[in-house]
């Protein structure tokens, strides 16, 4: 069960700066990149808002698995640039994440499932199938900003 106050620890934790509008459901929006989080309290799935056009909109409700949510809210900030703006901010933080987290290999092989078997990702997907093999401190040592993004 998710409440608001899992919601707030979560960005807090995230370390970006966000602001709340109470509409019966609770939006919270992460203007830095881009991303809306719908709260529903009730248990029903958050009814879509217009405000959400041209925003990147994860949907919760109190019913939803914390950990699923956590992981959705974490790949659309990396859609939107989030482990750049850590790699660059806070390295320390992106360090951590990047070798004692294991978020190497899941952006490594996020990707891998994003790009199938789609021609136009060939290179992308070669240099990514290459970085399994790897050990995150070459790959950061040749090309720190390897794991900075994450396409669409």
């Amino acid at each position: 069960m998710i409440e608001v106050n899992d919601i707030d620890q979560m960005l807090s934790l995230f370390g970006v700066e966000y602001e709340v509008v109470e509409a019966g459901d609770i939006v919270y929006k992460v203007p830095m990149f881009g991303i809306q989080i719908v709260f529903s309290p009730s248990g029903l799935p958050p009814k879509s808002t217009q405000s959400g056009k041209g925003w990147r909109v994860v949907g919760i409700s109190s019913t939803s698995n914390f950990e699923e949510k956590k992981a959705e809210i974490m790949w659309e900030l990396m859609r939107s640039g989030y482990m750049h703006y850590l790699r660059t901010e806070y390295s320390n933080t992106f360090k951590q994440m990047i070798n004692f987290h294991n978020w190497d290999r899941k952006i490594i092989e996020r990707r891998l499932e994003l790009y199938g078997d789609d021609p136009k990702y060939n290179y992308l997907r070669d240099t990514n199938q290459w970085a399994l093999k790897q050990s995150a401190s070459y790959i950061l040592s040749i090309d720190p900003g390897f794991f900075d993004f994450l396409l669409d």
